[in-house]
């Protein structure tokens, strides 16, 4: 009994340990991202989930980063280096999650990136897309603030490309706004929960 006793505690100190480092090393990918250095931020993230093996959530965010960078980015060879990545970082997180809306609405964001970028070339081929990945995020998850918030935004884009009132999906955005209200922390440690400082920024549409 004794013997168990110590296993027992040696496993549970591994766990923790594992935990506090899983933790410490995302903590500290998100303090690169934010410093601007986004590659030594990707970087980390993927030694991350090279290290957890079937956790989606740093893989995610490698994609993440890749995608918020190219839409910054005026250089076309770089745009599509880090979105041809993100979409593999994005195939990884979807091989340990599936129908999972998050990872859904971040591959809507990486099509918009394509379509923001060189709408002649990809405008016809990722629009489509990127309709289907934000509906079936929301079909998931129907009071998804993110989906319904960006979803917004990207109808709003294209009725101003057509010329029609963009202000006819306004509504839309108050529904995110809510939604953000209702959404309480996640038990999974660094499950997505940004957007809402973005909210004004696509509201400049309704003025």
């Amino acid at each position: 009994m004794k013997t168990l006793l110590i296993i027992a505690t040696f496993l549970a100190g591994l766990i923790a340990s594992s935990q506090s480092n899983y933790e410490k090393g995302m903590t500290k990918a998100f303090e690169l991202w934010e410093n601007k250095n986004p590659d030594q931020a990707i970087n980390l993230f993927e030694r991350i989930a090279r290290a957890e093996k079937e956790n989606w959530i740093p893989f995610y965010y490698a994609a993440r980063v890749h995608i918020n960078t190219a839409f910054d980015s005026k250089d076309a060879d770089e745009i599509e280096s880090r979105l041809k990545k993100a979409q593999e970082y994005l195939n990884e997180a979807k091989t340990f999650s599936k129908n999972n809306a998050e990872i859904s609405i971040m591959e809507a964001m990486l099509n918009m990136a394509y379509v923001a970028y060189n709408p002649s070339v990809y405008g016809m081929t990722h629009s489509a897309k990127v309709e289907e990945l934000y509906l079936q995020a929301k079909t998931l998850e129907p009071e998804n603030p993110r989906a319904t918030l960006y979803h917004a935004e990207w109808k709003m884009g294209g009725a101003k490309y057509w010329g029609k009132d963009p202000k006819a999906f306004c509504p839309e955005i108050e529904k995110a706004i809510l939604y953000f209200e209702k959404q309480s922390n996640h038990e999974t440690p660094f499950y997505p929960t940004w957007g809402k400082d973005q909210i004004a920024r696509v509201q400049q549409n309704c003025k």
